[in-house]
């Protein structure tokens, strides 16, 4: 029987390696900006780069220049898993997906253990298997050098080890170790995302629930003194499980921890928590703007309250769509139900609740757009096999109602159609966003060759996604800040950038200058690429000199260059 389930289990692994695989042979570039982040910071220490950054894509921590100390915003370990396929293959994205294809295909085994055990069905263990292959909305990103394969696994694993003290006595040997592991797990879920700090007290919390659930505690009903005795023992035992927990953490973290006080002064990097009084999303890319509480509160009230009911409606959508495919809802809400004294399920719905509250109410604006997707893959496996529990429960409920009814037998069709489901959505949600990211910032090369023709290799751009142009071209890029000309120009000065870049997602303040409805003093048009909406400006500095080599031919509206005038700045004689 052992033999036979781990038979089944490497054809999981199998299966999911191999779908991976293929799906990632499909994906020849990043497509957005969180996987040219990682990718790019891959390359980066691969060329011993270190964990500096040769781009700006923020100004939350006030960078002092180009490169500047990264992983100030974002974690590091995605980069740090990619990086050594990234020396082997330096050109090669596919092989750069290789850590984050073997990691995904880890979960589905999760998820085939964790519904055998609650439900004992071979048959619906291959569901929650299948489920977590495909995955619906999840399933074109397992593969990518992102976020979404480690932090899914470490996390998910460590609420599972956290959930195993319920097998036997927390005092013993072997479950020691389990808790310090459980402790590498959430350090290693950290290091991937910045809210995986939200695991440790979750994690921590588990000796206490499995203590009550235990009944440690053994006086006699009328023993005082033995009962006080007797709960300073437990509490006594109880702080070296969660000691070994917090000490797992910090073998991981306290390296990063110390980083940080080095570059910055403080452990972890107060960036993410400016993002906390964001009032649009945009102002992720402001320079030099007030984020602070009294700007918040200036912002009023009414407002406040709407983005967070608005946050909670989406962040609500989210789940049911992207977690739970729609039609597994119930069935995991009952399932949870069911498993309800389990501590690992216990933890992953205080988990789901506490992400749920984290990204709608406190970090508003990046949790709706994308914070609480992320974050909640770590409960996918429990969902999932949660999801087989409820819907064993229901056919067994409807099999003693309908006379008619085998459960085998609807066992199998129900199974097969929440199978049948999750391919066909993940297989269009594939294919509605792999094409567009094969076709991403293809214009990114052609504007370097022109800024290699015209300026030379060192010239420094703004763009609205520098970690992806960076990828593509090795050339230092800032972003676009979220504001007017002034601020771009302020921006330009402080960092010696001389061109910027203005693709049709751009910065909404700049829309005159995109469409050539204004011709600043210190900008010139240096290109349009009509095909691709895309217009380049050379950059003039304060004192009247060229912030590259470029002397322009006049050409002052947009409009003059897309009836058919071609000309372009040319490059000056050295």
């Amino acid at each position: 029987m052992a033999t036979s389930n781990t038979r089944e289990l490497v054809v999981v692994a199998g299966l999911a390696l191999t779908i991976r695989v293929v799906v990632a042979a499909a994906i020849p570039q990043p497509g957005y900006t969180d996987a040219a982040y990682y990718a790019a910071g891959a390359v980066h220490m691969a060329g011993g780069g270190g964990f500096s950054e040769p781009f700006i894509w923020n100004y939350l921590n006030d960078p002092a220049g180009i490169p500047h100390p990264g992983f100030l915003y974002w974690m590091p370990l995605p980069s740090l898993l990619a990086a050594p396929f990234a020396a082997l293959f330096p050109s090669s994205y596919f092989a750069a997906q290789m850590p984050f294809a073997l990691l995904s295909s880890a979960l589905p085994v999760l998820a085939y253990v964790l519904a055998q055990r609650v439900t004992g069905e071979r048959i619906l263990a291959w569901t929650a298997g299948l489920l977590a292959i495909f995955g619906g909305f999840f399933f074109p990103y397992w593969s990518l050098p992102e976020t979404f394969a480690p932090f899914a696994l470490f996390g998910s694993l460590a609420l599972w080890l956290a959930g195993r003290g319920d097998d036997g006595p927390l005092r013993s040997n072997h479950l020691g170790v389990r808790w310090l592991i459980a402790g590498l797990l959430v350090g290693l879920a950290h290091l991937t995302r910045a809210d995986g700090i939200l695991l440790l007290p979750l994690i921590s919390l588990a000796p206490i629930l499995a203590w009550r659930r235990n009944a440690w505690h053994e006086p006699g009903p009328n023993d005082a003194t033995g009962a006080g005795e007797s709960t300073r023992r437990a509490l006594a035992a109880l702080a070296t499980p969660v000691a070994l927990v917090v000490t797992g953490y910090a073998v991981i973290m306290g390296p990063w921890m110390v980083r940080n006080m080095m570059v910055q002064g403080t452990p972890l990097s107060p960036a993410a928590a400016r993002t906390i009084w964001l009032t649009d999303y945009d102002d992720l890319f402001c320079y030099d703007c007030d984020l602070s509480p009294a700007s918040y509160v200036a912002w009023g009230w009414s407002n406040i309250v709407r983005s967070k009911v608005s946050a909670l409606w989406i962040n609500l959508q989210r789940f049911l769509a992207e977690d739970c495919l729609i039609v597994l809802l119930p069935l995991a809400a009952m399932g949870y139900r069911r498993l309800r004294r389990n501590t690992s399920f216990l933890l992953t719905g205080l988990y789901l609740a506490l992400i749920y509250a984290v990204h709608s109410l406190i970090f508003t604006f990046p949790g709706w757009r994308g914070g609480f997707f992320h974050a909640s893959s770590a409960a996918l496996p429990f969902l999932y096999a949660a999801a087989m529990s409820g819907l064993q429960m229901v056919l067994r409920w409807a099999v003693r109602r309908r006379s008619g009814w085998r459960y085998s037998e609807a066992r199998t069709v129900f199974a097969a159609g929440l199978v049948a489901i999750a391919v066909g959505l993940s297989c269009y949600v594939a294919g509605q966003m792999i094409p567009g990211w094969r076709a991403a910032n293809a214009i990114h090369t052609a504007v370097d060759r022109w800024l290699v023709e015209h300026d030379g290799a060192g010239a420094r751009i703004m763009v609205g996604d520098p970690p992806a142009f960076w990828y593509h071209t090795r050339r230092q890029a800032a972003v676009i800040p979220n504001g007017d000309v002034e601020t771009v120009l302020e921006v330009a000065e402080r960092y010696g950038i001389g061109y910027v870049l203005l693709e049709p997602d751009h910065p909404a303040p700049l829309e005159s200058l995109y469409a050539g409805q204004e011709t600043p003093a210190r900008l010139r048009l240096a290109r349009v690429w009509p095909e691709e909406d895309t217009v380049l400006y050379a950059i003039e500095r304060a004192d009247g000199s060229a912030a590259g080599r470029l002397r322009c031919a006049p050409t002052p509206q947009r409009a003059a260059l897309d009836n058919g005038d071609r000309r372009t700045c040319l490059a000056a004689p050295r």
